[in-house]
């Protein structure tokens, strides 16, 4: 039922994604039905498009977007004006020799037209000289002037002749020279080609940074905010510029201030120090959340209700002490194809204490019971974690933490097994890797992340770095001794204002060191969903076990790889579409330390590619995934659905072969990485 909603929904509305224009204007105020500029090569057209004052029918905002466009009537004095807007634009690139030769109003149907901009763009103008005057007295800024926006050879652009004043500036300010003052100037010979750009440095008096004063606190300690601001502004130290913006985010990023200013203060030329003021505005500091909540999926429904009450300053100091609430029902499956069914719930406890051991250092503490259920078992579960946070910088994270897991596995089905050459089938308790019906996890966690996306919700560009360690060791004859590695590195870069191209992949080893058995199930890898690959629904790139006739159950393995290639386009106004190659991979469970390894295994590797719908909201994207998997045996007489690769091969299964659906419909929130 899921994926016929989804498709009903998918269909129409891509094929709508050009819109429609139903509008049309008189003879003499036709619509513009196109705009189009004809010659341009050297530039971006679209760019240029944004820019005039004459525009082809756009979206609306809203839903309806998508499938209707508003035209806009030509005015010939905005067209007139159009054609000096394009030439200043080449110009402010370096291109003045451009020119609009003519313009062309075509009619497109009664009420309509159709204009065409002809440009001539010739030669640009490039930079041959280039000078920086008064650096003698700064040199210890000169490392930080290598490497300028303009240089000698580049295309004299506007915006790179002042990018440039403003990194010298900046190479100035954050070397101490707080009232540096750079003043540019600019020979442009546009009949020769060249420009001769002079820029001119009068660094003044060379600052440290004073005393910091804290402003706005009622209950939170000016000193503890004074500390904070301190790891970045170090009184005495050389003033940089740079840094009172590192302070903002950490002193924002205790997460009780609704706002937070860090500003330089009025410098004092005789002592030759500028005082730092730290201005702030305290939030709330108790939070109530509650609201229900409804999951979806091909192989769970889950209807739920989610409470919370948090606290940021028990006690004073900063403690944050939150309660986490959730309870409400699973179906597995579906409520219509139900092999599980039951009461899911959590309940959650969490502490944090900044700056417990040192300014950057953290201590934070977590408690939470859990009833779940999957297909393979129901459990409940004990957590405890304790983590020592590290706020290295806004970019940086790193938490190292000791985590101990109990879980009591329950209604774990019997898996029905055939070996090579034996002919008939037994069965057996599917709790893989444990001893008993306790599975008990306990490790040390080191978790590594370097943020340098331009915007965490929408990407456009940047990389993101991620790095899972965890140590297992036994607690007396219990446990499972194990190493476990997930690496992480995604990266975006815009091609055109309209077009992203991102890229994400992960690898994971879980390596046993000298058990006899196969990991725990509770610690195993599994693929698949819409946050992974896209081609199985959530967990089912996974090797698995029959637990009765045609019931497959996944029980995950010891290593992982997956990546995924995306193209992500702006349709029209809220509206955008993606198109992507998702890969993947899962080694079997084993209790050797080199198993893993099968998950690389490149003639093993499952692909899949789709497309996605996405509406743009406040709280992220919301959108409609399709993943079709690729065949990958294309001999004739081969039967279609054979053509396609079965789930990771599981050596507890015996020799049978299960096959997953071909696509797969995800509904998502947020993008998928």
């Amino acid at each position: 039922m899921v994926r016929r909603v989804a498709l009903a929904l998918l269909v129409p509305l891509a094929l709508g994604a050009t819109g429609c224009l139903r509008a049309r204007g008189t003879e003499s105020e036709p619509i513009v039905t196109e705009l189009k500029l004809e010659g341009v090569e050297a530039l971006d057209a679209e760019d240029i498009k944004a820019k005039l004052a004459t525009q082809e029918p756009a979206a609306p905002g809203g839903v309806t977007g998508l499938v209707r466009r508003e035209g806009f009537p030509l005015d010939p004095d905005a067209l007139a004006s159009d054609r000096r807007r394009v030439e200043a634009f080449y110009r402010d690139r370096g291109y003045y020799a451009a020119r609009v030769d003519k313009v062309d109003v075509v009619p497109d149907g009664p009420g309509r037209a159709r204009v065409v901009m002809h440009v001539v763009e010739g030669k640009p103008v490039r930079v041959t000289e280039l000078h920086i005057k008064g650096l003698e007295e700064v040199a210890e800024a000169r490392e930080r002037l290598k490497e300028l926006p303009l240089e000698v050879g580049d295309v004299f652009r506007v915006s790179a002749y002042d990018a440039t004043k403003a990194a010298i500036t900046r190479g100035l300010r954050t070397k101490g020279w707080a009232n540096a003052e750079v003043t540019q100037a600019a020979q442009v010979l546009p009949q020769e080609g060249t420009a001769q750009v002079t820029y001119e440095v009068k660094a003044g008096r060379r600052f440290r940074f004073g005393p910091i004063f804290v402003a706005g606190t009622s209950a939170v300690s000016r000193d503890l905010v004074r500390e904070q601001a301190s790891v970045d502004v170090r009184t005495g130290a050389w003033f940089d510029e740079s840094k009172l913006s590192k302070a903002q985010a950490r002193v924002f990023n205790l997460g009780v201030f609704a706002g937070v200013r860090v500003t330089r203060g009025t410098p004092s030329a005789e002592r030759g120090i500028i005082p730092v003021v730290v201005a702030v505005r305290e939030a709330p500091f108790r939070t109530i959340r509650a609201g229900p909540g409804l999951g979806v999926e091909a192989t769970r429904w889950e209807a739920r209700g989610n409470a919370s009450w948090q606290h940021r300053n028990l006690f004073g100091e900063l403690r944050r002490f939150g309660i986490d609430l959730r309870a409400g029902y699973a179906w597995l499956p579906t409520p219509w194809a139900d092999q599980r069914s039951g009461v899911v719930a959590l309940i959650g406890f969490e502490f944090q204490q900044p700056a417990a051991i040192a300014r950057r250092l953290d201590v934070s503490a977590r408690v939470e019971v859990e009833r779940g259920l999957e297909l393979a078992y129901g459990f409940w579960a004990e957590r405890v974690e304790l983590g020592l946070p590290v706020r290295i910088s806004p970019r940086w994270t790193f938490i190292p933490s000791y985590n101990l897991e109990v879980y009591q596995l329950s209604d774990a089905p019997e898996a029905v097994v055939t070996r090579p050459g034996t002919p008939e089938a037994e069965t057996r308790p599917l709790l893989v890797g444990c001893p008993s019906s306790t599975c008990l996890l306990s490790y040390l966690e080191q978790r590594l992340a370097w943020d340098g996306r331009d915007d965490a919700v929408n990407t456009r560009r940047g990389y993101y770095v991620g790095l899972s360690l965890q140590e297992g060791f036994r607690i007396g004859t219990v446990g499972y001794r194990y190493l476990r590695f997930l690496p992480e590195v995604r990266g975006f870069w815009p091609l055109s204002r309209k077009l992203v191209l991102g890229a994400r992949a992960r690898v994971g080893a879980l390596v046993p060191l000298t058990e006899p058995k196969e990991p725990p199930i509770v610690a195993n890898f599994y693929s698949g969903g819409p946050l992974s690959m896209r081609g199985y629904y959530t967990r089912r790139l996974s090797p698995m076990i029959e637990v009765g006739k045609n019931d497959w159950v996944p029980v995950g393995g010891n290593g992982l790889f997956d990546g995924s290639l995306e193209l992500r386009y702006a349709l029209a106004g809220n509206w955008s579409g993606a198109w992507f190659l998702d890969a993947g991979n899962v080694a079997p469970p084993d209790n050797g330390e080199t198993a893993w390894r099968e998950a690389l295994s490149l003639g093993d590797l499952q692909l899949a590619s789709g497309v996605g719908l996405r509406y743009a909201t406040p709280f992220g994207p919301i959108g409609v995934d399709v993943g079709v998997r690729l065949p990958t045996d294309l001999s004739s007489g081969v039967p279609f659905d054979k053509r396609f690769p079965p789930v990771p091969s599981n050596p507890n299964a015996g020799t049978a072969e299960h096959r997953e659906p071909i696509v797969a419909v995800h509904i998502t929130i947020g993008e998928a990485f």
